[in-house]
């Protein structure tokens, strides 16, 4: 019996784990300096094709795959070449991200509410 609550207490240990997830290319977050979404939100156009790195909280519903700071937020078109969505939908979801890709500005996203897209994310990690 005392064996099985080790085993129990370490699986607790295991899946209580607080530590972060990274997805991508790490070294690149060396390189991309960070842009804040409220500076985004000011001159879209200026950061239009270009690849930033924004930190904000990450929702992953049926239509809505985004990222959002207060009332800002950027459509998630896909998280390739960093990772797969279906593969870390659940350890991501709801969280404070760091992501690093490719901005397009423009409306976009479900029924084109969002200010601008990530077409490409290199970097992910959760903080």
């Amino acid at each position: 019996m005392t064996k099985h609550k080790i085993l129990i207490f370490i699986g607790l240990l295991v899946s209580c784990n607080t530590y972060k997830t990274e997805f991508g290319n790490a070294e690149i977050s060396e390189k991309i300096s960070l842009t804040d979404i409220s500076e985004l939100s000011k001159n879209r156009t200026e950061y239009d094709n270009d690849t930033l790195r924004i930190i904000g909280e990450l929702h992953l519903d049926l239509e809505n795959k985004g990222l959002y700071k207060e009332s800002e937020k950027i459509w998630i078109h896909s998280f390739k070449p960093a990772t797969e969505l279906d593969s870390v939908w659940k350890k991501i979801n709801g969280k404070k991200v760091e992501l690093i890709g490719l901005y397009k500005s423009g409306k976009t996203g479900h029924l084109g509410l969002y200010n601008g897209q990530f077409i490409e994310i290199y970097y992910i990690k959760t903080e």
